[in-house]
């Protein structure tokens, strides 16, 4: 998986939002993550840090394992 890829999942998903996407091993697997998004004024850290989870997941070990890691940044 692509950064551009991982850049479109997260700001199609949640609309508004700005990602920042960098390859932190240079193996395309290992992700990190920095998500500005307006939602996430009234969540918890951990809402926010499981929001974007959530829409990695599918491509984590619970999907098609393309993503070993991701490092999640968020702000609002």
């Amino acid at each position: 998986m692509d950064a551009q890829t991982i850049e479109t999942i997260i700001t199609e998903n949640l609309k508004g939002a700005t990602c920042q996407v960098t390859d932190l091993t240079g193996t395309q697997d290992h992700w990190g993550l920095e998500v500005s998004w307006s939602g996430f004024a009234e969540l918890s850290l951990l809402e926010q840090h499981r929001k974007v989870l959530e829409l990695m997941r599918p491509y984590m070990a619970e999907g098609d394992n393309s993503i070993h890691a991701v490092q999640i940044k968020t702000t609002s």
